[in-house]
């Protein structure tokens, strides 16, 4: 019988490609310098939601902290990659649980995903995505956004190519 061993991760240079992931985020958000920190998000025992733990070090920069859900060797856990927000709360010492000390005698303050804010932002497509705008555009089929038919309107709002305009279902291809 042979042991197996997990390799080590990095986590530092996984937490930088995490970060990366989302800074088109933090620029539009206008955050230079975000405190950002994954996490699992779990159920602890004697609780009915999930929660996530800040260490004492990770509260006490008086910060808020972004987070991305993930496993215990910081892969993605959700597919959508959602980046949340934890507004720094001065009175965590009484608001929120404390998980027993761990071998290192450091614990973690519980605070529940539902206090987290979801960041939901699209990431805007820029008109140089579309430099054969003009030719993919068809003037006999276009018409006025006041003449805008019902479809149009639901290939739109659905993202689904079923206008009756080839451009617009291109459009929502790209």
């Amino acid at each position: 019988m042979s042991l197996t061993t997990k390799p080590t991760i990095n986590r530092q240079e996984k937490t930088e490609e995490l970060y990366a992931f989302h800074e088109w985020k933090f620029k539009l958000l206008g955050e230079d310098n975000p405190v950002f920190i994954p996490k699992c998000a779990y159920v602890p025992k004697f609780m009915s939601e999930q929660h996530i733990g800040f260490f004492l070090s990770e509260i006490k920069k008086g910060k808020d902290i972004y987070t991305e859900f993930t496993s215990i060797d910081l892969d993605p856990e959700d597919p959508t990659r959602t980046l949340y927000k934890w507004r720094f709360n001065p009175h965590y010492e009484e608001e929120y649980e404390k998980t027993e000390p761990g071998a290192n005698g450091h614990y973690r303050y519980l605070v529940p995903v539902s206090e987290l804010i979801k960041i939901e932002m699209e990431q805007a497509v820029e008109v140089s995505e579309f430099p054969d705008f003009d030719e993919i555009m068809d003037p006999d089929l276009d018409a006025p956004l006041s003449q805008i038919t019902m479809r149009d309107l639901a290939a739109i709002m659905l993202k689904k190519p079923v206008s009756n305009k080839k451009w617009l279902n291109d459009i929502i291809n790209s």
